[in-house]
């Protein structure tokens, strides 16, 4: 049988040190990834390989030839472009007449994959995937199977809340040569989008094998530096040189000096020179290289050629090919240090640092990082959209220069880019470094200074901006910022630009323009005033001019100061403001400010008799709202009644709602015979479904709605004037309206849960809901008959929430309870 590799990857994850080399060579245990992957196939009998081949596909053709040297026969096929991964087998398929094997050419496994050919053809199956069960299961193909292994779902890299199992794509498959027939030739068409999606959707016989194995991708930094101390501990064989002492090895020509320590697990390669007193500790040292001295070195690698002076020290460190570290040098954890640089005597190199090729340290240089990574950033950079961090910290000056750049990166030179902030000093500070960072790229910069984000995103297609950002305060913590990142059209960008923003960020190699290129920066002028223009077309402003409407309005001291009055102004309303100023120090509000805001709100909206009260966010994207007695409605509460109102009034083809809206929505939407769209919970996913124009209005339950006839995103100054419309038309008080609707009580809790859990209850919740009338879009929402429960995992935090709606607060507390106690007990299998 034979086997294909797919060995074209760029290794972006594991820069600076693939920035000469492809990532299938990277070495482990001095040899590359991909020669372990040829020997793990020998050793199981496949001896007829073919190499898809991409980025710097002569050094792997060099390597390997004609596969003689390792007892296989391999055949090289190159590409110029990058198909994908289906796209990439697709040109293998003339040598591809019956039943083969394809393989990830990044990954570390001790699979049997005699056992696996076994069950696909006992399954008589038309493609069988290898999987694994893992920890976190984000960032990789999320599988679901049935009984009988059958597969009934395929998710490719989810959301947390699309993450249903723990059981993940291995990159491994057994494949019919007729599966090859559907995929396009010379396109880009991946296996895990394109291909099996599509085969469950036609019922073709698609099957997951799972075995108790060892089973690594070797996406970055930090599993590549895992995968050899796992070799040390154990956890998988690696075919090595042969053992001299202790368990150490050591290839042909290396000398060892006197008092030498070798502990833990030792490998060294050929014609290696260990001096005298030095101490290696788990620790892999490649061909040709010198150690110095009274060198301690712990838990690092050293490639081919790689030279330490005496008295250095090294912790958990990745040091290239003919690197060369001089006397004294001290290299704290996670250092990386590329081919050909050179490090100083007596440098001190802090944690976290990259070094890129051929670069020099002057001596005793102490070399900061730029960021110093928490564990976020290596976890992932972005949350959907958004970047957030602690304010000059993880989001700094130079942090923020290095995402301008990256963004440019992807936008292109030339290009330009709509930049807004709210008004503290932080935003401007982070504002005006990613704008360094944009111009440094050669990106043409709109700078609209302090603007509310509907605003921003409204201006994004009039000025014909390739995309934009907005800097402001986390309205949650004070010492958040978040940085929202828009395409062209204003929406939040996608997942696949917001990985292509995070590769550029941490491949640290942005393209820098020549002195007359840099970016220059305008300050468009009107954008407020169309805005506004536009605005009070896209309502009935007779209506509400009739109703003689007195409203109060706090503006949570944000930016919608400067242009929501002048829009009420023309419309003839009697208006109380209240904190009606930008203030910088209060555009934040802890959940217990947030509850007074609102009281002193009721209060005032009563005591002055007033139609109607709003508090809109400092973003003002969201609105809350109290009636005229001076009750504040509940904001899932206030979801149920605009979809109300604006059925009563309207005839749209289509909602969109998250997965946490209220049955009464559905209800509704259904005795109007309008088509619901679930969405996830979070608001892009919103957003993005006014993508379908039929689609006319979408609201979540935590203040957002849209209305896009006029604005395709969260707007608080127009929902405002929206329901002031529709009441206006509709003869009706909020009051009158909540009465009007059925009780019910919604009630929200939290459930701690280990990150290395997450998707291990998600498989539970999974498995446990089978035959359950459920909703599988974000999360997992059963419905009963007269309530639903929502159990949805936190994107940002080690955590899930779990979300109830029934007709009183008692069923609905004792139904999170339920499920709290079963996300907990799961959790600590």
């Amino acid at each position: 049988m034979k086997a294909v590799i797919l060995a074209g990857g760029l290794g972006t994850r594991l820069r600076p040190l693939t920035c000469n080399l492809p990532k299938p060579m990277a070495p482990v245990m001095n040899r590359p990834i991909l020669e372990h992957i040829v020997l793990h196939l020998k050793k199981h009998q496949f001896t007829d390989l073919i190499f898809l081949l991409y980025y710097q596909h002569e050094i792997i053709q060099n390597y390997f030839a004609d596969g003689a040297r390792f007892g296989v026969r391999i055949t090289h096929i190159a590409a110029t472009e990058d198909y994908g991964t289906a796209g990439a087998v697709k040109r293998a398929a003339d040598f591809l007449d019956d039943t083969f094997l394809v393989l990830s050419g990044d990954g570390i496994t001790d699979l049997n994959l005699a056992r696996l050919v076994e069950f696909h053809k006992q399954k008589h199956a038309l493609a069988t995937i290898a999987l694994a069960r893992v920890a976190d299961p984000s960032p990789f193909g999320v599988v679901v199977t049935d009984q009988n292994q059958r597969i009934t779902r395929f998710l490719e890299k989810p959301s947390w809340g699309q993450v249903f199992s723990d059981t993940i794509n291995m990159g491994i498959y057994v494949l019919e040569p007729p599966l090859l027939e559907g995929i396009p030739p010379e396109k880009e068409f991946q296996f895990e989008k394109d291909v099996y999606p599509k085969l469950i959707e036609q019922g073709q016989p698609l099957y997951g094998f799972i075995e108790n194995c060892y089973w690594k991708d070797i996406g970055d930094l930090r599993t590549l530096q895992q995968v050899q101390r796992d070799v040390f501990e154990k956890k998988i064989n690696l075919q090595i040189n042969k053992p001299f002492k202790n368990g150490a090895f050591r290839g042909k020509g290396s000398k060892l000096g006197k008092g030498v320590k070798l502990e833990g697990g030792v490998v060294l390669g050929e014609h290696c020179r260990v001096e005298d007193g030095v101490t290696l500790n788990n620790v892999v040292v490649g061909d040709f290289c010198r150690i110095g001295r009274n060198s301690v070195i712990k838990d690092s690698v050293l490639w081919s050629g790689a030279q330490v002076g005496k008295n250095c020290e090294l912790v958990q460190d990745v040091i290239g090919r003919e690197v060369i570290i001089e006397d004294g040098c001290v290299l704290d954890q996670n250092v990386f240090v590329s081919d050909g640089s050179k490090i100083g005597a007596h440098s001190h190199i802090t944690p976290n640092v990259k070094i890129w090729p051929h670069k020099e340290v002057d001596v005793g240089s102490v070399v900061n990082a730029s960021l110093v990574w928490g564990d976020k950033w290596q976890r992932e950079l972005f949350t959907d959209a958004r970047v957030t961090g602690l304010a000059n910290f993880e989001i700094s000056p130079e942090f923020g220069a290095k995402l301008g750049a990256a963004f440019g990166a992807w936008v292109g030179k030339g290009q330009q880019v709509v930049v807004s902030r709210d008004a503290t000093p932080a935003a401007r500070m982070i504002d005006r470094a990613i704008i360094t960072g944009l111009m440094s790229a050669g990106v043409q910069i709109q700078n609209l200074e302090v603007m509310p984000i509907p605003i921003s995103r409204y201006a994004l297609p009039a000025v014909k901006s390739k995309g934009g950002i907005h800097v402001r305060r986390s309205p949650f913590e004070r010492n958040l910022l978040d940085i929202l990142f828009f395409d062209a059209n204003g929406r939040d960008i996608s997942t696949a630009v917001a990985k292509t923003i995070e590769r550029n960020f941490y491949r640290e190699d942005f393209p820098r323009v020549l002195f007359d290129e840099v970016g220059d920066i305008d300050y468009p002028v009107r954008v407020a005033q169309s805005y506004s223009q536009d605005f009070l077309k896209h309502v009935d402003t007779a209506a509400i001019e009739s109703a003689k409407f007195k409203v109060v309005i706090d503006y949570s001291f944000g930016a919608a100061t400067q242009v929501f009055p002048s829009i009420l102004g023309s419309l003839d309303c009697e208006v109380i403001s209240l904190n009606a100023f930008l203030d910088p120090e209060r555009l934040s509000r802890s959940a217990e400010e947030f509850e007074q805001a609102l009281g002193q709100l009721a209060k005032i909206v009563k005591s002055t008799n007033s139609h109607i009260g709003f508090l809109i966010d400092a973003g003002a994207e969201k609105i809350f709202c109290v009636d005229e007695k001076g009750e504040v409605i509940p904001s899932n509460r206030l979801a149920a009644m605009i979809a109300r109102l604006y059925l009563d009034l309207h005839s749209p083809r289509k909602m969109a709602v998250p997965v946490s809206a209220p049955n009464y929505v559905e209800t509704l939407a259904r005795a109007a015979g309008v088509e619901l769209v679930y969405t996830a919970h979070d608001g892009g996913s919103l957003i993005k479904a006014t993508e379908d124009p039929e689609v006319q209005l979408a609201l979540d339950i935590t203040g957002g709605l849209i209305f896009p006839e006029f604005h395709f995103a969260f707007d608080g100054m127009f929902s405002i004037v929206k329901i002031l419309e529709m009441l206006a038309k509709s003869n009706l008080t909020l009051r009158k309206l909540q009465a009007q609707l059925p009780k019910r009580s919604l009630v929200v809790v939290q459930a701690p849960c280990p990150w290395e859990a997450k998707g291990k209850v998600m498989r539970r919740l999974h498995e446990d809901s089978q035959g359950e009338n459920r909703l599988l879009v974000d999360g997992v929402r059963i419905n009963f008959e007269d309530a639903w429960v929502l159990v949805l995992p936190d994107r940002d935090r080690a955590g899930y929430h779990i979300l109830a709606e029934a007709g009183s607060a008692a069923a609905a507390e004792k139904l999170v309870e339920e499920y709290r106690e079963k996300v907990l007990e799961w959790a600590k299998m």
